[in-house]
């Protein structure tokens, strides 16, 4: 029993034909074949079937081995291709070659195919075997770079959590620390702006882990969103007026029709509006309006805040959406960096959309939508 051979001819003539395969069980193979003289029989034989190793005849009526071999080459297929001819110049040869033959032989000394054959396939499987290893390298070499990228994430992340962290609670340390020990010699409007100061640093504090866990829940794909009718102008005077119990420098104007519905979750729509919020009071100059308006399109509410900050440029734009990025305002980067990132991963989850519109100079307006409540169609479930 011979080597077992998948090989493709491509041949026009069954005496030539016969005349190959018999020199392929002379030099110790049992050929599995499949003959094709035409470029639309090709095609199929390609595609159907893994072949050791493809033999084309250089000249036939209907086709030449030069388009057959185009054809093997642009479907992506790696198996040597050999061509076989009657009479073939030089410089036809060296065509050949450059198109990507592995070799020819001349019809007169079939006597080469076995020998090339083995040759091929060896060398074909060599070169499979290293592009598997590099490959492999590549890919170790990618999941190195992430690794390392990663870590330096977590990093900067560590960093910048514990500085965050830091100043607000250094803040209800000192206030409450003051009540406490000097409480007795203080005003009662001390001793209220003191706590209300802790209170104040506490409510960020209490923001920024919010954010850390939601961030967390999207990336390990475990939100859970409880939808149910929410009242849009509800939850903008929900978040607007708790904003109003910390140190206000802007003016918040709201543009909202009060009839809107949409089905949400109604903590999660507050998180958006409040991190949109803190973001437009953070990079806007005091005394500034921030605007809240609201939109029906179809079947979604679209609401959006504006400011009237310096503007994010279009490269800036690009990375807003990203973890732990944050833009300069007045040579410092206010913030975690986390709240848009939530945001948009929130509002996705919810089947809306979210984007910005902004130019530098002249403020920046994001945009999120929620899907509209149709009461005829809502169930409580």
């Amino acid at each position: 029993m011979g080597k077992p051979l998948n090989i493709l001819i491509i041949e026009d003539s069954e005496k030539d034909t016969s005349l190959l395969l018999r020199e392929l069980i002379r030099s110790g193979y049992d050929p599995t074949y499949e003959c094709v003289c035409t470029a639309s029989d090709l095609l199929p034989a390609l595609q159907n079937k893994n072949w050791d190793i493809i033999v084309s005849d250089f000249v036939m009526p209907q086709f030449d081995g030069l388009e057959a071999l185009k054809m093997v080459k642009e479907k992506g297929i790696d198996s040597p291709f050999i061509i076989i001819s009657g009479k073939i110049s030089d410089e036809t040869a060296v065509q050949a070659m450059k198109a990507g033959a592995s070799d020819y032989i001349m019809k007169d000394h079939l006597s080469r195919l076995g020998p090339a054959i083995e040759r091929e396939i060896k060398e074909a499987a060599t070169r499979r075997e290293r592009e598997k290893t590099s490959k492999m390298l590549k890919e170790r070499e990618e999941e190195l770079r992430v690794l390392k990228k990663l870590d330096q994430l977590k990093d900067e992340f560590v960093g910048l959590v514990s500085h965050e962290l830091r100043t607000p609670l250094t803040v209800i340390l000192g206030a409450l620390s003051t009540v406490i020990t000097e409480g007795d010699r203080l005003s009662r409007t001390q001793v209220k702006e003191l706590i209300g100061d802790a209170y104040y640093e506490a409510e960020t504090l209490s923001n920024i882990l919010a954010n850390l866990l939601e961030l967390a829940r999207a990336q390990a794909n475990r939100l859970q969103i409880a939808e149910e009718p929410v009242s849009v102008w509800e939850t903008i005077d929900v978040v607007t007026n708790r904003l109003k119990q910390q140190p206000q420098s802007h003016k918040i104007v709201i543009y909202c029709d009060k009839s809107l519905m949409v089905v949400a979750d109604k903590v999660r729509v507050q998180r958006i509006l409040h991190n949109l919020l803190d973001n437009a009071i953070k990079y806007s100059p005091p005394g500034t309006e921030i605007e809240i308006f609201t939109q029906q399109n179809f079947n979604e509410v679209l609401i959006g805040v504006k400011d009237h900050g310096k503007g994010i440029s279009p490269e800036e734009q690009g990375k807003l959406f990203e973890a732990f990025q944050r833009l300069e305002q007045d040579g410092k980067s206010p913030g975690t960096g986390l709240g848009l990132v939530v945001c948009q991963r929130l509002v996705e989850a919810h089947g809306g959309r979210m984007w910005v519109e902004s130019q530098p100079g002249r403020g920046s307006t994001f945009y999120f939508t929620l899907p509209i409540l149709d009461m005829g169609s809502y169930r409580r479930t």
